[in-house]
């Protein structure tokens, strides 16, 4: 086993009474499939049938693995649908390889403090990494989330030609039956796929869509960002984050994953809460960020990253010329803790740049675009 696979899962994989059954047959694998599954008995063959469909040539090489969970207290209907999910699981012969990971039956539920998506995709993807190499791929996707024929073979050829650690898949919801829902959907797909572009237009490494079911990666950038993070919600905005902060996550046009548009009230936060908003009446078009907050957003990248050599005070004074509120709004993001430590830490302009980059994050963008969307004075 590699060196930095080993360091990492003696000081960071999740510990627990968790393991791959039935045992994987081979030693090491090129690619990884990690599934977490909560209540999915219907759609988790769905998902399945789609990854029979991808090369076989691939597929030879790669372990897919269904993270069945939830927490001690859980509804009665949903438990029951887990062990359901776990005799099919067993029951069923696939064209690939599964191992299964039971994080659901007594002695095996996950700690209730953090029990959620997050923490199932870093079980999973922690009990792969002994059967890794550093460039093997680490893909995540969801149990009702149907994959493209070519999902495994772009992948693979894009991170040959781009010489890659991270990237996120294209993506589209998969069409609702019900026409409120439709549109709904279709609103919402519109915003994250526009706030993307328009976060990479104005310059910023973050921008890029945060789908947990898009995300694919190297087990070397994984252990290098300290594995998937444990939060119950917003798991895959964090972990993508913590991606371009190690190295440039990449995004991949080609549409290869089709997620769920169904309502769900499971999370505060994702798809499934939207539509539970629209659903209510809630108009997902006033998600969208202002034209104004992209053009702040544009010139004050061009003028931090652009100041190595520049003072605090300077960098203040023409943020005035951004906005009338905007060097409020970076004294409130801290600023003034930071910037003289960034300047002295980084030894050439590329490295400030850099260093920049990994304060002024994907959480502080999203609040620039959210304040400056409202026309709020920042108090």
């Amino acid at each position: 086993m590699d060196r930095i696979i080993t360091k990492y899962l003696r000081q960071r994989r999740e510990n627990g009474p968790w393991e791959l059954s039935p045992k994987p047959s081979k030693s090491l694998y090129d690619s990884f499939i990690v599934i977490p599954a909560y209540s999915e008995f219907e759609s988790l063959p769905k998902t399945l049938n789609c990854i029979s469909e991808q090369s076989f040539k691939l597929l030879e090489n790669t372990l897919v693995v269904v993270v069945v969970n939830n927490k001690k207290e859980i509804d009665k209907p949903d438990f029951q649908n887990n062990q359901d999910t776990l005799t099919y699981l067993q029951n069923t012969k696939f064209k690939f390889e599964v191992s299964v990971i039971d994080a659901s039956s007594q002695g095996l539920v996950l700690p209730e403090k953090f029990a959620g998506v997050g923490l199932a995709r870093k079980i999973g993807m922690d009990l792969c990494l002994p059967l890794s190499n550093p460039d093997s791929f680490l893909c995540c996707t969801d149990a009702d989330t149907l994959l493209s024929p070519n999902y495994l073979n772009t992948i693979h050829k894009y991170f040959a030609n781009h010489k890659c650690q991270s990237a996120v898949v294209g993506f589209e919801h998969q069409k609702s039956d019900n026409p409120e829902i439709e549109s709904a959907i279709r609103a919402y797909e519109n915003f994250l796929k526009t706030t993307a572009e328009k976060t990479r237009q104005a310059g910023s490494p973050y921008g890029y869509h945060a789908i947990g079911s898009t995300i694919v990666c190297s087990a070397k950038a994984y252990i290098a960002v300290g594995g998937m993070s444990r939060k119950k919600a917003t798991e895959d905005f964090y972990f993508l984050q913590e991606l371009a902060k190690y190295s440039k996550v990449h995004t991949i046009e080609d549409i290869l994953v089709f997620p769920s548009s169904r309502p769900s009230n499971r999370i505060y936060l994702g798809t499934g809460f939207r539509m539970n908003q629209a659903q209510s009446g809630y108009d997902l078009k006033q998600l969208n960020y202002s034209d104004d907050a992209f053009v702040i957003l544009k010139k004050w990248l061009k003028l931090g990253q652009n100041s190595f050599k520049s003072s605090l005070e300077f960098v203040l004074e023409k943020a005035n010329n951004i906005h009338i509120d905007f060097k409020d709004f970076l004294i409130q993001e801290g600023i003034s803790n930071v910037w003289g430590g960034i300047q002295k830490s980084s030894p050439t302009e590329i490295h400030f740049q850099k260093q920049f980059h990994r304060w002024f994050d994907a959480l502080k963008t999203i609040r620039l675009l959210k304040i400056f969307s409202q026309n709020n004075t920042i108090e």
